[in-house]
This record gives structure tokens, sequence and C-alpha cells, in this order.
């Protein structure tokens, strides 16, 4: 099944997202929970080009694997997110 995870960051994270870029993303292509299938920041319109949340399309078995890899994320463990969002998403187009 397809997810959307959608992380609003709680503000002035630039920082701490830096400390835990690498690991963040290394987790995001070794997890066994869950697969990417894409992803990217939603950048603040004001054009300083800070993240304000994060975006991912991933592939989980359950709704529960999917919260899993979420948890599991070093970005939601060092407390950059204020707000999540995962809901299943059943893919149309593209």
């Amino acid at each position: 099944m397809l997810f959307i995870r959608l992380c609003i960051d709680r503000p002035y994270m630039r920082e701490l997202r830096e400390e835990n870029r690498t690991e963040h993303r290394a987790y995001l292509q070794s997890s066994t929970v869950a697969k990417l299938i894409q992803a990217g920041p939603l950048l603040n319109d004001n054009g300083s080009g800070d993240n304000i949340a994060s975006f991912m399309v991933i592939e989980a078995d359950s709704l529960e694997a999917a919260q899993k890899y979420h948890d599991d994320d070093p970005f939601t463990r060092a407390g950059i997110y204020e707000k999540s969002y995962i809901h299943e998403w059943e893919k149309h187009f593209g």
C-alpha cells in the first residue's frame, strides 16, 4: 500500500535538520519497514530556502508499518516535526 507522510516542522529547525540530515537520509534509504518512493522538503515561500515540512510517498504493508517508519526516522526522534500526518494514498495518475 502507498502512504503519504507529511511532517510539518517546528519553527527554527534549520540547525537541527543539518545536524541530523546524514543519518535521516541513510535511514530513509535503508529501512526495511517501508520503502521510500519519493521525498522532498516543502520550502518557505520567502525565498530563504528554509524547509517548513517534509513530504514523502512510501510503500508499506500497513498503516502501523508506515507509522513505525515515521517513528524511527532520525528527524522524528530529534523532535524536528511539530505535526505529522500519515494517510493511505491511492495513486490514480503519474
